[in-house]
């Protein structure tokens, strides 16, 4: 399903990605504006590395913003194996039991 959709959207966005740059070669002066300093980029490449910037940036952000689901994800599947190997210990112990008691039982006798 995952193979799907990065064909359905990802093919299309890289085409078109793809057109933007053949159709966006012309070089932009960028000025950093702080500083003396000015660049000439391709226009193309202006837009898609801030594009990229953008999702890096937002994902780390969205990576660090949960951290804290991650680690109450963690800590619940600990707890949860604990429970599950108290619960396979219990059953244990009380089939012994059940054994012990069933062997233990007088039958009355046949009339």
């Amino acid at each position: 399903m995952r193979k799907l959709v990065f064909w359905l959207i990802g093919l299309p966005l890289a085409v078109v990605a793809a057109v933007f740059a053949v159709n966006n070669r012309d070089a932009v002066s960028v000025s950093l504006w702080p500083t003396p300093f000015s660049v000439d980029l391709p226009l193309y490449l202006l837009c898609l590395g801030a594009l990229v910037i953008g999702l890096v940036v937002g994902g780390s952000f969205t990576w660090i913003g949960a951290a804290k689901l991650r680690v109450r994800l963690r800590d619940r599947d600990l707890e949860i194996r604990g429970l599950k190997r108290d619960l396979e210990k219990s059953l244990a112990e009380n089939q012994t039991l059940v054994e012990v008691t069933e062997a233990q039982k007088v039958l009355p006798p046949a009339a």
